[in-house]
């Protein structure tokens, strides 16, 4: 649902990004649906949107998803976002809550320059309806931040009692620093392990950057860190039994035949707090808002009529949380 996607970059913005240059499909659209695209299908409040609004929304959202399967579900969940959206527009403007100017100029000459570069743009330019759609996003975001969510924090004294309440979640796996040599032949790479051991693997780097064919040799073989699970499975076997310093046996791929150094090396460990209270005041702040948003909107379904005419939509509404009517 929307109210789960609201904290997240507010989708709505980028979403209504795809829409550019959408104003001639617009056009066919209401003159192939005449009179019928102008019709109400739902109303908030005392605002009435038509099929137009609706489809002009689904298109931003489900781009060139087409799967008739699902259909139904898709477009039903989109309604209930749709709505969801309006009813937040309805408490922005109840409390005045204005579109800021330069941010939806801005959105605006972003929106007309990537049509002017699209092949198929010819003449077309973002519309009026694009342009509301925007300045209604905005007055959402503002409302949000200055309204809902304004007062809602997290405390360092939280943040502790949920990482003792939740120690097994903070256990760090084996970590390891890595270099890597790749070469295609395995005379070579014999040969290249041989120096290796005559010099005690202190010429590593400088093997990588002269022999190796990976993207990593100007970098001398740094593959920078890994976790246990992060490394295809020959490799973990290869390099995580070795000791800092060690160099692994000759790991043949598809791609060649590889070394390993293992530079660095940490053992699994319980993470201390500190490593981890950003992580945890951002899960808690991000739950916090998501409820008060959620309890936010379940309150306006609650205090502000909603009118679904369902035998306009053009498809079968299967969710629950609108009306029947």
């Amino acid at each position: 649902m929307f109210s789960a996607r609201i904290r997240l970059g507010w989708m709505i913005l980028p979403a209504l990004l795809l829409v550019t240059g959408c104003g001639l499909k617009d056009q066919l659209r209401n003159f192939l649906e005449g009179s019928e695209g102008r019709k109400a299908v739902a109303k908030v409040g005392d605002r009435e949107y038509t099929k137009a609004d609706l489809e002009r929304f689904f298109d931003s959202r489900l781009s060139e998803f087409r799967d008739p399967a699902t259909t139904d579900q898709m477009k039903s969940s989109l309604l209930e976002s749709f709505i969801e959206e309006k009813l937040l527009v309805h408490e922005a403007e109840r409390h005045k809550v204005e579109a800021n100017a330069q941010a939806l100029k801005t959105l605006m000459e972003k929106i007309a320059a990537a049509a002017a570069d699209r092949p198929d743009a010819g003449s077309s330019k973002p519309d009026a309806a694009l342009r509301q759609s925007l300045a209604e996003s905005l007055k959402i975001q503002q409302y949000v931040h200055d309204y809902l969510l304004k007062e809602v924090s997290v405390t360092v004294e939280e943040c502790q009692a949920y990482y003792l309440a939740h120690l097994g979640d903070f256990v760090r796996n084996d970590v390891v620093r890595v270099r890597e040599i790749l070469v295609d032949d395995p005379a070579q790479a014999e040969k290249i392990q041989a120096s290796l051991r005559a010099r005690r693997n202190k010429n590593f780097a400088d093997l990588a950057r002269d022999y190796s064919k990976a993207p990593s040799a100007s970098e001398g073989g740094d593959l920078g860190s890994f976790q246990r699970g992060d490394l295809p499975e020959d490799f973990e076997k290869a390099i995580f039994p070795l000791a800092p310093g060690a160099v692994s046996k000759i790991v043949r791929t598809q791609y060649g035949y590889h070394l390993f150094l293992v530079e660095e090396k940490i053992p699994a460990h319980q993470q201390k707090f500190y490593e981890v209270k950003e992580q945890i005041r951002e899960k808690l702040q991000l739950e916090r808002e998501r409820r008060i948003i959620e309890q936010e909107l379940a309150s306006l379904l609650n205090k502000i009529p909603v009118q679904i005419h369902r035998e306009r939509l053009g498809f079968n509404y299967v969710g629950t949380r609108l009306s029947k009517e």
